[in-house]
C-alpha cells in the first residue's frame, strides 16, 4: 500500500499520523470526561473495548496472537503497572485541567525523560543535536501555551 514512499516520507507520514491521533485522543477523552467525569471507567472500558477487538480479530482469523505465558508476563509486569499508572495520571489531569496543559507537559516529558534516564539508568547525556531538538520542543511548549 505505501510501499512506495522513502524512508523520509515514511517518517514524516509516521509523525503526521502519530500527532494526529494523539491530539485527536485527548480531545476525545477530554470531551469523554466532561459528560462523565470517571477517569477509571473512562480507562477501563477503553481497554477492555481495545482487548475485545484484538480477541474478535482474532477468532475471524485476521490477527493471530500468541498464548500468555507467565515466564513473559512477569518481567513485564512492572512495566504494565507503570503504564496503567500514566494512563491514569493522564486522565485525571485531563479531567481536572484544560487540555492545552495537558498538552504542554506530555510534550515537556522528554526533557524529564532524558534526565532522568542518566540519574538513574546511567545513560549517557544527550548528544549536541538530541538537546537541539529537546530545545525546540520546550521553546514549542512555550510558545504553545503563551
Amino acid at each position: 500500500m505505501l510501499s512506495h514512499l522513502t524512508s523520509g516520507s515514511e517518517v514524516v507520514l509516521s509523525v503526521i499520523a502519530y500527532s494526529f491521533c494523539s491530539g485527536s485522543l485527548v480531545l476525545i477523552n477530554k470531551l469523554i470526561l466532561h459528560y462523565l467525569p470517571y477517569p477509571s471507567l473512562v480507562i477501563a472500558t477503553q481497554l477492555l473495548a481495545t482487548i475485545f477487538i484484538i480477541y474478535t480479530l482474532h477468532c475471524v482469523q485476521v490477527v493471530d496472537i500468541d498464548p500468555i505465558r507467565w515466564k513473559f508476563v512477569l518481567p513485564y509486569l512492572a512495566y504494565t503497572v507503570a503504564f496503567s499508572v500514566g494512563v491514569f495520571c493522564n486522565m485525571k489531569s485531563l479531567s481536572l485541567s484544560n487540555v492545552e496543559t495537558v498538552i504542554v507537559f506530555r510534550a515537556l516529558a522528554p526533557l524529564l525523560v532524558s534526565v532522568l534516564d542518566v540519574a538513574f539508568l546511567g545513560r549517557e547525556w544527550p548528544s549536541p543535536q538530541s538537546w537541539g531538538a529537546l530545545a525546540l520542543i520546550g521553546v514549542g511548549a512555550y510558545g504553545y501555551a503563551a
